[in-house]
C-alpha cells in the first residue's frame, strides 16, 4: 500500500500564534499526510527582529498540545535544526527529506503570499524571484498553498499542476499582529495559546509590559 505524502514547511514563529496552531491542526486532521514536519527557522535576512532562539523554541513547544506528538495515524515533528544558526533553503530541506524518505511524496506547505505575481519581480512570484533556486522549486516539487488575508485567492491564479490550494477555513493570525499589540501595550492573549502567552508575559518578551 502506497504511503501518504509528507507535509513539510516552516516559520520563524516570532512568536508562535493560534494561526500556527490552526495550520498544523488542519494538516494533521486533513487525512492527506502520514507525517507533518514543521521547521522553526534560523536567521533570515528578511527577519531582523527575531528574539533569542531559546524563547522561540519554548513558545513553539507551548503552542502545540502534547498529544499531537503521540498520534499514531500521522506523525507530527518539529525540527529545531535551524533555529540556532542560519536558515536552510527550502530546496535543501526538500532534497534532504526526500533522501531520507525515497518512497514518499513530499509536499511543501506555504502561504499565498509566496505565489502571488508581483510587479516588483517583473510579474514573477516571490517564490520564483527570491527563494533559492526558485524556478527549480516551482518546476520540480509539490506545494500546498494556504489562502492568506490581503492576498489574491490562489485558486484564481494560473498555478502549475504540482501546486494544490488548501481548502482551509480558519482565521489567519500573524506574528506581526502579536508584536504590534505588545508594542502598543494592548491585550494580545487572544492571538496566542494560553501557555505560550503566559510564558511570554513571565519573561517580558517583545517589550511586554503589564497593562495599566
Amino acid at each position: 500500500m502506497e504511503k501518504l505524502p509528507i507535509a513539510i514547511g516552516g516559520s520563524a514563529a516570532n512568536p508562535a500564534t493560534v494561526g500556527h496552531y490552526n495550520l498544523i491542526k488542519w494538516l494533521l486532521e486533513s487525512g492527506k499526510f502520514s507525517k507533518v514536519i514543521w521547521i522553526l527557522s534560523g536567521d533570515r535576512k528578511d527577519k531582523r527582529n527575531l528574539i533569542d532562539p531559546d524563547h522561540r523554541t519554548a513558545l513553539t513547544l507551548l503552542t502545540f498540545p502534547q498529544d499531537w506528538f503521540l498520534k499514531k495515524d500521522v506523525r507530527f515533528i518539529i525540527s529545531f535544526e535551524d533555529v540556532y544558526g542560519e536558515n536552510t533553503p527550502t530546496i535543501d530541506w526538500l532534497e534532504k527529506t526526500q533522501k531520507e524518505n525515497p518512497d514518499q511524496k513530499l509536499v511543501w506547505y506555504t502561504g499565498a503570499d509566496s505565489v502571488e505575481p508581483n510587479v516588483k519581480y517583473g510579474g514573477l512570484s516571490e517564490m520564483q524571484a527570491k527563494w533559492y533556486k526558485g524556478e527549480e522549486l516551482v518546476k520540480d516539487w509539490n506545494f500546498l498553498i494556504f489562502p492568506r488575508r490581503g492576498y489574491t485567492d490562489p485558486r484564481t491564479l494560473n498555478l502549475p499542476k504540482n501546486f494544490e490550494v488548501a481548502d482551509a477555513d480558519f482565521p489567519e493570525v500573524s506574528s506581526t499582529e502579536v508584536r504590534d499589540l505588545l508594542e502598543a501595550g494592548e491585550p494580545f492573549e487572544h492571538l496566542m495559546m494560553p501557555k505560550a502567552a503566559e510564558y511570554l508575559k513571565k519573561n517580558g518578551l517583545y517589550g511586554y509590559k503589564q497593562y495599566l
